[in-house]
């Protein structure tokens, strides 16, 4: 869903058209709200599963090196959701300088379109 409404975003801010009666910044800001609350939702469900194989791991007879695996997946995944949700935070606010004047649409068209491929990587 995050996706959609991130690429929906992306084609209304290239063609300016409204979706829902929504202009180009209104649907950027759901869509942005929209995707930071399920990649938060995503990485609280990584911290919370891990610390329950943690303590199931601790308790049992199971070996310590699962809880490994578990920490390496880990260590892969949350630098570049972190990073993600920085990206595209950067991106919404540079949408308001472009709104101003401040940077060219340009600028804001590339990040947009990096953001959106390491989203897609992640």
């Amino acid at each position: 869903m995050s996706c959609a409404l991130l690429f929906l975003t992306g084609i209304q801010g290239y063609f300016q058209f409204n979706i829902i009666k929504a202009s180009h910044q209104q649907f950027a800001l759901f869509s942005t709200i929209f995707y930071m609350f399920s990649e938060t939702l995503i990485m609280f469900y990584f911290i919370g599963s891990g610390t329950a194989i943690k303590k199931e791991v601790s308790q049992s007879d199971i070996p310590a090196i699962t809880y490994d695996k578990v920490k390496k997946t880990k260590m892969i995944l949350f630098p570049h959701l972190t990073l993600n949700m920085l990206l595209v935070g950067i991106v919404f606010i540079l949408g308001g300088a472009v709104e101003t004047g401040s940077i060219s649409g340009f600028i804001h068209g590339i990040l947009y379109i990096t953001t959106f491929f390491h989203f897609i990587y992640t």
